[in-house]
């Protein structure tokens, strides 16, 4: 099937057309460009959560040393709270915290 040309010659004619040849660079550039921004805005989100965890977990370990701390101190007043009734812990209360001392002992002051 043919269109008849000046010499009777015909030229066959094709209904696909061809594209004219691209380098994959100006075909896809914007799948480089999404890449790209995904990029700049996943990048910083990252950097964020990383100084985040590192804030966190600074803040686990004060707090367990706090928390070690008071498990010591509440061990203590459970003592000091047991043994309210012994005369030997009455005595020891009277010497630490009052300042009594017994009789044939010396209490010696400092001046400050």
């Amino acid at each position: 099937m043919g269109f008849p040309h000046n010499n009777g010659r015909s030229i066959k004619m094709s209904f696909r057309a061809r594209a004219p040849r691209r380098g994959w660079f100006s075909r896809s550039w914007w799948v480089v460009t999404v890449c790209l921004l995904a990029g700049i805005i996943y990048i910083p989100a990252v950097n964020a959560r990383r100084a985040a965890f590192r804030e966190l977990t600074a803040r686990m370990v004060e707090l367990q040393q706090e928390k070690q701390i008071m498990l010591e101190k509440k061990e203590q007043l459970s003592l000091a709270l047991a043994s309210q009734n012994d005369p030997a812990w009455i005595e020891l209360v009277l010497l630490r915290e009052l300042g009594v001392v017994p009789d044939g002992f010396l209490k010696v002051h400092f001046k400050k």
